[in-house]
């Protein structure tokens, strides 16, 4: 095959770019994987942001229970 009035063997033309587009693949099934690991990091951490803000809400209303009561005594 002439390209750019260069002869250039179609086949390790073929080969070249099959080497290429191999590790372009790769590139791109790693990219997907760690990026689906990071999305799995970040939904736990906001459950978990979630679970705390739940738990001290529950505390800020059994402070305000608590003073309740001790107003009401006094």
């Amino acid at each position: 095959m002439i390209a750019f009035g260069i002869d250039i063997p179609l086949v390790e033309l073929v080969i070249g770019m099959l080497i290429i587009t191999i590790i372009l693949i790769i590139q791109a099934i790693v990219l997907v994987t760690l990026l689906i690991k990071q999305h799995k990091k970040a939904q736990k951490m906001t459950e978990l942001i979630q679970d705390l803000s739940q738990t001290i809400l529950e505390i800020k209303k059994a402070e305000i229970e608590e003073i309740d009561k001790l107003h009401k005594r006094l």
